[in-house]
């Protein structure tokens, strides 16, 4: 019970940030002042290679830990390939970004968009975030 009480407390305590892409367009001043805006998104996931690892530490028998172990090797091989970031629950949470900074910029003129995007680590759960910051023409 204690080892499962510290490997949770671990992986709890144990989050870490990634920045996967920047990306900076143009900023147009000629056509009048600047306004910032911004919109962010976020969807969670879970990495299911790292549940059946730790699964893995925390059995007892050692058939069923090898049995854990293949699973989690599997679930990383099928998971290989290019990609940025951890797989999430629903993939179009980032679908509607540009309708959002529209409705916070009445002229409808946006420049200088600044596209981030970023995920947070907690052990098997993760949060990929979307943000757009860009300036409206006022």
């Amino acid at each position: 019970m204690q080892k499962l009480i510290l490997v949770s407390a671990l992986l709890l305590l144990g989050a870490c940030a990634r920045l996967d892409h920047v990306q900076i367009g143009d900023i147009d001043q000629s056509n009048g002042a600047l306004s910032p805006i911004s919109v962010k998104v976020s969807e969670n996931g879970v990495e299911m290679a790292v549940v059946a690892g730790v699964a893995a530490e925390l059995a007892s028998q050692s058939k069923r830990n090898q049995q854990l172990k293949e699973i989690r090797d599997f679930l990383a091989l099928i998971n290989m390939g290019p990609r940025t970031g951890n797989p999430v629950f629903f993939d179009t949470y980032a679908q509607n970004v540009l309708d959002a900074l529209y409705q916070q910029c009445a002229s409808g003129k946006i420049t200088g968009i600044r596209n981030i995007r970023e995920g947070k680590t907690y052990g098997p759960v993760s949060g990929e975030i979307v943000r757009i910051d860009a300036d409206c023409i006022l």
